[in-house]
């Protein structure tokens, strides 16, 4: 059917025809339809489908596949088993003739014993004097003869089963033209099993010519299927750079394939903008639920679509042909294996490390999770310094340890931190509840409104409690993690002030004030306006991390900026 459709669009196409004039211009589409509905393709689907029972077929009955090809022909009735002449004269394929006739005669053979149990029960109604006398069928046991208990019967009659009313018997007649009816149907469907692989043996010689052009129809409706959705979604067709050119992508409001089908008009769309010869590496945080994973995933999908062919979810798009798209992302185990979720992560990791190229795209999403603080910053560090250092891959990195930000001195210019916007709002749980162990008072937990934007800068919050109140974790579970994690705050900030308050009034002995008498002398008289100038430095950090304010706390920053610009000029 596919190809008679097909037939039409280039039935007048010829290569006689000026292009202008051709119905399909496309050349990989004319070569594409001329396979799937190619001429002899089709005759030899004609021939091969005549053959079978479409309703059987359909229902798995292989007795009845190849009956229509028997009812075709008037000549094929009971007379068959003696007069097989007039097949040689209907049947146009010879090679059929004598897998058909045997098919043919099994059913002939299976209805001449339906026929003749048909005719003992006319008998029987004569001799019971029942004119409404039929065969039962119960509990499968079929052609059962039902009388009441009080009638006189035969005694070779055998009785199968009864009630309180009725009795049923199969006569020895019966039994006897029953065995001939089961085994005429057992030697019709060894008929029909040997007649399928003769099906299947002649198929087979057809077998390249069907795959080729089912892979037609499948190349052909991928196109169609990908023109349809970028027709209807406005997508553009991408540019790619020379071979001889620096790995790069550059995407302008590119959107996620899937989900906007899912939220049209409210997907936020995002730019990505990464060469070799530049900033190659983005570093992504930002609040859970904020859209990272999201951003990263339309960007590697947006690559295979338009390595496959397809237009593109963006307003523009140009890349280079990358030769893998390798990532890092989400969570899964391999009990069976015996491995955690850990080692998988770590597995995947080194894969990337082993296989990836100058050319290829990474995404790595929250590497280092499943382990100690330290050591899954350690871990995330040396392997996005390795890729960066010895790979020098496209690579967009997603995490929520802002320890890994400090790469970027090492990598000035390459590596460009950037974070998934949001707006945050305060929201006061008053805790009053002795029995928790907690002192009444106020925990300031933030209400946050994801913006789904990406833009420049590093996120410094994660917004975790957010996120459990979402889940609805119990409200109790939620105000202690607000207390616990407000005292941990404040014990590394007390921690960090102290250290580096006892930097500045014990110098290190190996130091440059006695390593250096010169330097000692100059320094000394300086010594006090020194801690003045970092506790300064540190009150308006702390000012600006606890303001409201989105103006005063800029203005904290820029004091403590000056301050420490101050400092280093000396």
């Amino acid at each position: 059917t596919a190809g008679k459709e097909l037939r039409k669009l280039v039935l007048e196409d010829t290569d006689n025809v000026s292009s202008q004039h051709r119905t399909v211009h496309s050349s990989l589409l004319r070569r594409l339809i001329s396979t799937a509905s190619s001429s002899a393709v089709l005759a030899n689907a004609v021939k091969l489908l005549s053959c079978l029972d479409k309703d059987a077929a359909d229902q798995g009955d292989m007795i009845n596949l190849f009956i229509s090809s028997v009812d075709q022909f008037p000549e094929v009735n009971l007379s068959l088993i003696t007069n097989r002449v007039c097949l040689f004269l209907t049947f146009s394929d010879a090679s059929y003739l004598y897998i058909f006739l045997q098919v043919a005669e099994g059913h002939v053979t299976v209805q001449m014993a339906k026929q003749k149990l048909d005719l003992l029960i006319v008998e029987y109604r004569k001799q019971l004097g029942m004119r409404s006398l039929e065969y039962k069928t119960v509990s499968g046991t079929a052609y059962l003869i039902e009388l009441p208990v009080d009638r006189r019967v035969p005694s070779n009659w055998m009785k199968v089963n009864s009630t309180k009313k009725t009795i049923r018997y199969h006569t020895p007649e019966v039994l006897k033209n029953l065995d001939n009816l089961l085994l005429a149907k057992e030697e019709l469907a060894v008929i029909c099993r040997k007649t399928w692989h003769k099906f299947l043996m002649d198929f087979g010689k057809y077998y390249a010519q069907f795959q080729a052009s089912v892979e037609s129809l499948a190349a052909l409706d991928c196109l169609y299927s990908l023109a349809t959705l970028a027709k209807q979604n406005n997508y553009v067709q991408p540019n790619f750079v020379p071979e001889n050119e620096a790995s790069q992508i550059h995407i302008k409001d590119g959107r996620h394939p899937v989900l906007e089908s899912l939220l049209g008009d409210n997907f936020v769309p995002n730019d990505t903008d990464l060469h070799a010869d530049g900033q190659y590496c983005q570093i992504v945080t930002g609040p859970n639920m904020g859209g990272k994973s999201c951003y990263i995933r339309q960007v590697a999908l947006i690559t295979i679509m338009a390595q496959v062919g397809s237009f593109v979810p963006a307003s523009s798009a140009i890349l280079h042909v990358v030769d893998g798209i390798y990532t890092r992302m989400g969570a899964s185990d391999s009990i069976q294996q015996g491995t955690s979720t850990f080692y998988e992560e770590m597995n995947e990791a080194s894969n990337i490390l082993q296989n990836c190229s100058s050319r290829s795209l990474v995404i790595i999403d929250e590497l280092g999770r499943g382990t100690s603080t330290h050591d899954g910053v350690a871990i995330a560090y040396a392997t996005l310094h390795y890729l960066l250092k010895n790979k020098k891959c496209i690579v967009i990195f997603v995490t929520h340890y802002p320890k890994i930000l400090d790469i970027q001195s090492e990598f000035e210019g390459s590596v460009g931190a950037y974070h998934v916007s949001y707006l945050s709002t305060r929201k006061l749980l008053q805790i009053s509840d002795e029995k928790m162990g907690i002192s009444t008072e106020t925990e300031d937990l933030g209400e946050i409104t994801f913006l789904y934007k990406l833009v420049a800068g590093a996120s410094d919050r994660s917004f975790g409690l957010n996120v459990a109140l979402l889940a609805q974790l119990p409200l109790r579970c939620i105000k202690r993690a607000s207390v616990m994690a407000a005292k941990l705050q404040e014990e590394m900030s007390k921690r960090d002030e102290n250290k580096l308050l006892r930097l500045m009034d014990e110098p290190s002995r190996d130091g440059p004030w006695e390593s250096s008498p010169e330097v000692g002398l100059l320094c000394a008289e300086p010594h006090q306006g020194l801690m003045e100038a970092c506790r300064r430095i540190l009150r308006d950090m702390r000012s600006a991390q606890s303001n409201n304010d989105v103006t005063n706390t800029l203005s904290c920053l820029k004091s403590a900026q000056e301050i420490a610009s101050k400092m280093i000029k000396g």
